[in-house]
């Protein structure tokens, strides 16, 4: 692995044996051979799409790293894709690959055979083999450039600083989605260029990790799992973890010794970008932080970090809006320069709204965030304690909104009260466990679904039908009940049919168009309290969708939406 600039390839698929193991998927072993040949058939189906771009957008690891090494060796450029959504396809107009395409991408022993097609090493010629998105603070999405030789040099450069004891048969295994960085390199990209087996399917929930089987593995894990994995009353695994790695957002220090504990091993925390890579470390709970290999780091005039690295496109400053200090022994970062909102003309500072904010016994998490609409105000999305939450339920969300601004007051100047309150179980962390400010704004977007989890699908055969159960937390999407009613609020009719029609049509592949109500039927009110299951059934014979709103009380709503055939009109008597 020394000279970078001519491994297109990571090394091991070079040089390894046939059958050497290379992943592990549904706990079966995938080995070089195998892969190599996979690579090869992928880069043949890639070749059919004669386009220099496509999206990328498979959530299976395994599937995922064999179409972007087929991508470089073929000389494409992958973007990379969150998640396979309408608004996504239409953002990105490319050829599409991954899980959720034709035959002829999915089953690469269609295209396996091909003389014309092999394996090698090509120079890399460091042209973009990757864009990555990053909405930043504002939501905007930007594309971010990668060279194959930066994620080379960081798989080095991590194998170089955390690698040097781990056994050759040290398996990885992640809960990071493999779409972004940190979850790119750290989860794939390290382990595939130092010849660790890659364990390909991610754990959702810290209670997997008890299943995994004996031997040594490394840890790549964020925040909001490492969070559940300390709450976890037992825990006990066969495995032995060498290292767990985590990023995103700072972990709490009694999180990380719980995890600590729990694991048997060191919590490695990365501070880093998509746009930066790597670029600190830090042992949790409590440690400084310190510099990857070959990185620099300053201060601007600001206070500002500002930083050179390898695993950027040239030698010039980065600039971040990340505050620090620098001690005897490393780094200690104090805030961002950028969470400054501009209201009514006046400056304010969101750190000091959310510190103002969990200084109070009835708050455990916080975030604040500027809302410019009909007027500039700030919200603020919390998370309640204990009496917290008795103390909502005693008084209403009217009178407990302004008894929170009553309580900030003493604190804080009058335009930096937030005027808009959501009072939730979690705040909306994503895989990579932060809290994006295009998130909190969200939450006050009445159109917004509620989070929902799906409890039930069945597949009616007899009457061609298909079904499905979802679990609706009301009390997560407070600004539907704004204003309706201030001392009752009550979940609008409105709101219960667009929220119908809206996850009918992402559960369900409907044609055409909404056409009509029949037997609607409101029998129950529903309030941010009621825990409330809305099943949807789906004729496509009849083009209908029922719906009903349910809970422990019995029936709430319930209703037929009819769909016209994409050729009719509403009007049309066929």
């Amino acid at each position: 692995m020394s000279d970078v600039s001519q491994a297109l390839l990571p090394p091991p698929l070079l040089s390894a044996s046939p059958n050497g193991i290379a992943f592990y998927r549904k706990t079966a072993p995938i080995t070089y051979a195998a892969f190599r040949a996979d690579i090869v058939a992928a880069r043949r189906a890639l070749a059919t799409l004669d386009a220099p771009e496509i999206v990328l957008h498979d959530a299976d690891a395994y599937a995922f790293i064999v179409w972007l090494l087929a991508c470089w060796q073929n000389g494409q450029t992958a973007l990379l894709a969150a998640e396979d959504l309408p608004a996504t396809r239409a953002f990105l107009p490319l050829p599409w690959v991954g899980h959720c395409e034709s035959s002829v991408l999915r089953d690469w022993s269609d295209s396996a055979g091909d003389v014309g097609v092999r394996l090698d090493s090509a120079p890399l010629f460091d042209r973009p083999g990757l864009v990555l998105f990053t909405s930043g603070s504002s939501g905007a999405p930007n594309r971010i450039f990668k060279t194959p030789t930066q994620l080379c040099r960081e798989a080095i450069m991590l194998q170089q600083q955390f690698g040097n004891a781990l056994p050759p048969d040290t398996c990885f295994v992640g809960s990071v989605p493999h779409q972004h960085m940190f979850g790119l390199p750290f989860r794939l990209m390290w382990p595939l260029w130092a010849g660790y087996p890659i364990i390909s399917e991610p754990f959702r929930y810290p209670e997997e990790l008890g299943r995994l089987g004996v031997g040594p593995h490394v840890l790549i894990s964020s925040p909001p799992t490492l969070k559940r994995l300390a709450q976890l009353e037992t825990f006990s695994s066969s495995a032995t973890f060498l290292a767990t790695f985590s990023a995103g957002s700072p972990l709490h220090d009694e999180v990380a010794a719980a995890c600590e504990s729990r694991l048997a091993t060191r919590i490695v925390e990365i501070y880093g970008s998509t746009e930066t890579a790597s670029v600190m470390y830090r042992f949790a709970p409590g440690g400084v932080w310190c510099e990857q290999p070959g990185v620099t780091l300053a201060l601007d005039e600001r206070g500002c970090l500002k930083l050179r690295s390898p695993l950027l496109p040239d030698d010039d400053w980065f600039q971040t809006q990340d505050t620090a200090v620098r001690g005897d022994n490393g780094w200690r970062l104090t805030g961002r320069a950028d969470r400054v909102a501009k209201i009514e003309g006046s400056r304010v500072a969101l750190d000091a709204i959310e510190t103002a904010l969990l200084a109070l016994p009835e708050v455990t998490e916080a975030r604040a965030a500027p809302l410019y609409r009909e007027r500039d105000e700030i919200v603020a999305a919390v998370v309640l304690s204990d009496s917290g939450r008795a103390q909502l339920q005693t008084l209403g969300k009217t009178r407990f909104d302004r008894w929170m601004r009553q309580r900030l007051s003493a604190s804080l100047d009058r335009i930096a009260l937030p005027r808009r309150w959501r009072y939730l179980s979690s705040l909306p962390y994503n895989a990579m466990g932060k809290v994006t400010t295009a998130d909190i704004v969200r939450l006050f977007d009445r159109q917004a679904l509620p989070p929902f989890t799906v409890t039930a699908r069945r597949t009616h055969e007899t009457a061609n039908e298909e079904e499905t159960t979802l679990t609706l937390a009301l009390r997560d999407c407070a600004q539907v009940f704004d204003g309706h009613f201030p001392e009752l609020p009550i979940l609008p009719g409105v709101a219960q049919i667009d929220w119908a029609l809206r996850l009918a049509q992402r559960h369900f592949l409907i044609e055409g168009r909404f056409s009509g109500l029949r037997q609607l039927r409101f029998q129950r009110i529903l309030s941010p309290d009621d825990d409330v299951s809305l099943t949807l059934r789906f004729s496509p014979e009849k083009k209908e969708v029922r719906f009903v709103y349910a809970s422990a009380q019995g029936v709430h709503s319930q209703g037929r939406a009819l769909f016209a055939h994409p050729a009719h009109t509403p009007d049309d008597k066929a």
